[in-house]
């Protein structure tokens, strides 16, 4: 039983070493570059050596024969993301209380936002109900949403909505 003991503790820092090991990189080397600026070209590949003749592709711990895999190539856009912005927000009324959290964003067959989602009652989202709000409705203030006239039992008893596919 000893010897489990004793191999498990010696196998637990090797099990973490690669990952630790692959975030403490010397920093991003892209810190410096505005966002949406181009990034760039990855450097090619150099050839691989060619074989000497007569000599069978792949013999005396050669290379596999084919093409070497390359990095995977990033684009920066700029513009305004929901999922950073939008899901998740707390919705407060004109009395600054939190009635809701915002769960989705509905839009129109035409594009355009229709409707928020909003998540009222529950708790950490457990039991919560989700139910429509016209978009127009909710304004926003630099970082909060305001839904004037409501109450967190108001929106609660609005009818529960599901997006349909």
């Amino acid at each position: 039983m000893k010897k489990y003991i004793v191999a498990a503790a010696c196998a637990l820092p090797l099990a973490f070493a690669a990952p630790l090991y692959a975030q403490s990189g010397g920093g991003d080397p892209n810190a410096g570059t505005p966002p949406g600026a181009a990034e760039p070209a990855p450097a090619p590949a150099p050839a691989p050596a060619p074989a000497a003749p007569g000599s069978m592709p792949g013999a005396s711990g050669a290379a596999p024969a084919g093409p070497a895999p390359q990095e995977e190539q990033t684009e920066s856009i700029s513009g305004w993301s929901v999922k950073d912005t939008i899901m998740g927000a707390a919705v407060y009324n004109e009395n600054d209380e939190k009635i809701g959290d915002i769960n989705d964003v509905v839009l129109s067959p035409e594009g355009k936002a229709g409707y928020f989602i909003v998540g009222a009652g529950g708790f950490l989202g457990v039991g919560s109900r989700d139910v429509a709000i016209p978009y127009d409705k909710i304004t926003r203030n630099g970082e909060k949403f305001t839904l004037p006239g409501y109450t967190k039992e108001q929106l609660k008893a609005l009818p529960r909505v599901e997006v349909a596919k």
